[in-house]
């Protein structure tokens, strides 16, 4: 007897603690040792974890997020719906990117694009790394979700929480944590330079 065919895509392809950990670790162009040393965990155990051979007490989830500097929801599985569908499809309407092109540009198939802006897919992280370096924007900006950017915004004054909620405010920021030490030294030259203008 046939099983019936399930909507669900395989536990695999779903974004898991592992994924995120790796993402905002590459973010930060850490490596595991590097990262092993600045939070006192080994590195082997922050493969295993990555590569989710082992299941980190929540103690070590904590540590991991504060390290990070983010909340606790954003390592952890939630059932909330993923906003990686509507940033994808924002991004790449604001880059004038047809779906075929993004596809091009990202190595995969149009088919998975469309079904991924669709949410009827939830994506690899290499499949979100391919396509977050063809958007020129960081992964974590495309794996965070807004319950998630709420808590990181908590403690930001309400007028900067508003500038901060625009979409176009937030693809220029995901776009600047792609770039090189010197792209970013530059930027911010130039925003001091703006703030503070000698006559």
């Amino acid at each position: 007897m046939k099983k019936p065919k399930s909507d669900k895509p395989p536990a695999s392809e779903e974004l898991v603690l592992g994924d995120k950990l790796r993402a905002l670790r590459e973010d930060r162009n850490l490596t595991l040792k590097e990262m092993g040393e600045l939070t006192g965990l080994s590195f082997t155990y922050l493969s295993e974890i990555e590569r989710g051979t082992v299941c980190p007490s929540v103690e070590t989830i904590r540590s991991l997020a504060q390290f990070f500097d983010i909340p606790v929801s954003m390592l952890v599985n939630s059932q909330k719906t993923s906003s990686l569908p509507t940033k994808l499809q924002y991004i790449r309407k604001l880059k004038n990117l047809s779906q075929k092109e993004l596809a091009q540009k990202a190595g995969v198939s149009p088919g998975l694009v469309a079904q991924l802006e669709l949410g009827k897919v939830n994506a690899s992280l290499k499949t979100v790394n391919k396509l977050a370096e063809a958007l020129n924007v960081s992964v974590c900006y495309l794996i965070m979700d807004q319950q998630e950017i709420d808590g990181v915004m908590a403690g930001i004054s309400p007028t900067l929480r508003n500038m901060l909620q625009d979409p176009k405010i937030q693809a220029t920021i995901g776009s600047i944590c792609t770039l090189d030490e010197d792209q970013l030294k530059l930027v911010l030259n130039f925003i001091n330079m703006v703030k503070n203008p000698t006559f």
